[in-house]
C-alpha cells in the first residue's frame, strides 16, 4: 500500500537524493540511537524496556513527534531480556537482573564459546554446529540440543534420530524455545505495528534490518576478541574456511529476507575490521570478501547498505572505493577523527552519516550545538551526500540541544 503522507514521500526523496549525491534543499538529519527516548523522557526504564519493548514505544513516538527527524528508529536493537531469561542466557548481562537498574544498557560478555580447533567443524555444518555446540553454551536451557543429531535423518536413519529425544533435557530445550517464541512473537508484532504507525506519521525507517559482517560473528559471539586476534595467525586457513561458510549463510539469509518484505536500508555494524585491529592484508583475506558479498546482495536488490564503521578505516578506503558502487551506500565512521579527510577524498560519491559530536549534544549548550551543526553543514554538505548524525550512537542528550540541532539543520543550508 502506498503511503499517502506527503512528509513520508518528502523524506524518502530526501534519502534517495542524499545517497545518490544529488543536491538537496536541506540536510537529512537523523541521529542514530538506542536508548535516547528512554533516557530523555524517563517514562520507562531500560530494564522495563528489556522486559517488553512495548513499555518504551510511547517514548519513541514522543521523541519523533517532538523533534521530527528524517528517519526513525525503534527499540528492537535492545536485547529482549524476557526472551533471554526464558532461555537462561549466558552471554548477555542486563540491568534488573545482573546489575541494579541504571542508565546503562545490556552488555555482551566477551568470552570463548567456540574452541580454536572447531572452525572446520563449523565450516562443514554451520547449522548443526550452532545447534549442538553453540546454543547449549549460550543458553542454559538449551543444553538438551546436544543430544539431537539430524545429519543422517534419511530413510531408517530418521527413526533413530528420535532416540535423542529420550534425554529429558530435550523437552526442557523445546519448552524453552516455545516460551521464547511466544515472547518474541508478541514483541515483534508490536515492533512491526510501531514502524507501520511511524510510516503513516511520515517517518521512514532508518534501518529495516541490522546485521554485521560474516567475520564478526566469530569475534562477537563465538571466539571472543582476543582469541580471534591470535587465530588469524595461529590457524588462518581454518578461520578463512569458517568465514566462507558464514558468508554463504548470510548471503542466503539476506536474499531471502529482502524477498520476504519491502526493505529500503540494511545496516551492517562493523566491529573489527578497523585499522588498529586488522591489517590491510588480513582485511582483504578474512573480512572484506564476506562483507562485499553482503553489500552486493543489497545493491543488486535496490536496497541501501548502511555501513556503520567503528574507528579508523583510512588504510582501507582504497578497497572500499574499488569495490563499493558510488551513489548506493551510506557510511557512518564512528569514533574517528578522519571525517574531514574522508569527505575531501570522497566528495559526493558516497553518503556520509555523521558530522556531529555526541559529547556536545550531551554536555554542551544550545549555542554550542548551533555552531557545531552549521560547521558540519558548511564542511560536509557541499557536493551532496551528508546525513547529519553524531560520532557515537546517541543515547543521551539535553532536550534543548536536540531542539537546537533540528531547528538549525532544518533551516540552515550552505553549499
Amino acid at each position: 500500500m502506498t503511503n499517502t503522507n506527503p512528509l513520508f514521500e518528502e523524506r524518502m526523496k530526501l534519502l534517495d537524493d542524499t545517497v545518490a549525491g544529488r543536491r538537496t534543499d536541506r540536510v537529512l538529519t537523523a541521529p542514530f540511537f538506542t536508548y535516547l527516548p528512554i533516557l530523555l523522557y524517563d517514562d520507562t526504564t531500560i530494564a522495563d524496556t528489556m522486559k517488553d519493548w512495548r513499555n518504551a514505544i510511547p517514548s519513541y513516538y514522543r521523541y519523533h513527534e517532538e523533534f521530527q527527524p528524517d528517519l526513525c528508529y525503534g527499540p528492537e536493537a535492545i536485547f529482549p531480556g524476557s526472551a533471554l531469561e526464558s532461555l537462561d542466557c549466558k552471554y548477555v548481562r542486563w540491568p534488573g537482573k545482573h546489575f541494579p537498574e541504571s542508565r546503562v544498557g545490556f552488555q555482551v560478555v566477551d568470552s570463548e564459546y567456540m574452541k580454536a580447533d572447531e572452525y572446520l567443524e563449523y565450516a562443514e555444518d554451520p547449522t548443526g554446529f550452532l545447534m549442538k555446540k553453540i546454543l547449549p553454551r549460550h543458553f542454559g536451557k538449551l543444553e538438551g540440543l546436544e543430544s539431537l543429531d539430524f545429519s543422517m535423518a534419511i530413510w531408517h536413519g530418521m527413526l533413530y534420530t528420535t532416540l535423542g529425544s529420550l534425554d529429558p533435557r530435550v523437552k526442557t530445550a523445546f519448552d524453552a524455545i516455545l516460551d521464547c517464541g511466544k515472547i518474541m512473537g508478541e514483541q515483534v508484532a508490536a515492533d512491526g505495528e510501531y514502524y507501520a504507525t511511524m510510516a503513516q506519521k511520515g517517518f521512514p525507517s532508518g534501518a529495516d534490518l541490522v546485521t554485521s559482517a560474516p567475520f564478526d560473528i566469530f569475534n562477537d559471539t563465538l571466539r571472543g576478541f582476543m582469541n580471534i586476534s591470535m587465530d588469524l595467525y595461529d590457524c588462518p586457513d581454518e578461520v578463512e574456511e569458517a568465514v566462507k561458510a558464514a558468508t554463504k549463510i548470510q548471503v542466503r539469509y539476506l536474499r531471502n529476507t529482502i524477498k520476504s518484505r519491502p526493505m529500503k536500508i540494511i545496516g551492517f555494524m562493523l566491529h573489527n575490521g578497523f585499522d588498529m585491529f586488522m591489517s590491510k592484508e588480513n582485511f582483504e583475506r578474512f573480512y572484506w570478501p564476506g562483507l562485499k558479498a553482503s553489500i552486493d546482495v543489497c545493491v543488486e536488490n535496490n536496497v541501501i547498505p548502511w555501513l556503520y564503521v567503528e574507528d579508523s578505516y583510512m588504510q582501507k578506503l582504497d578497497i572500499l572505493e574499488r569495490d563499493v558502487p558510488e551513489g548506493k551506500v551510506i557510511f557512518t565512521f564512528a569514533g574517528t577523527n578522519d571525517m574531514k579527510a574522508i569527505k575531501e577524498r570522497w566528495g559526493g560519491r558516497y553518503a556520509l552519516k555523521g558530522g556531529l559530536q555526541g559529547s556536545v549534544l550531551e554536555h554542551g549548550e544550545p549555542e554550542d550545538v548551533i555552531k557545531m551543526t552549521k560547521e558540519a553543514i558548511d564542511i560536509y554538505a557541499p557536493g551532496g551526500g551528508l546525513m547529519l548524525d553524531s560520532d557515537v550512537t546517541l543515547d543521551d542528550a539535553k532536550p534543548e540541544n536536540l531542539k537546537a540541532l533540528f531547528e538549525t539543520a532544518h533551516n540552515y543550508m550552505k553549499y
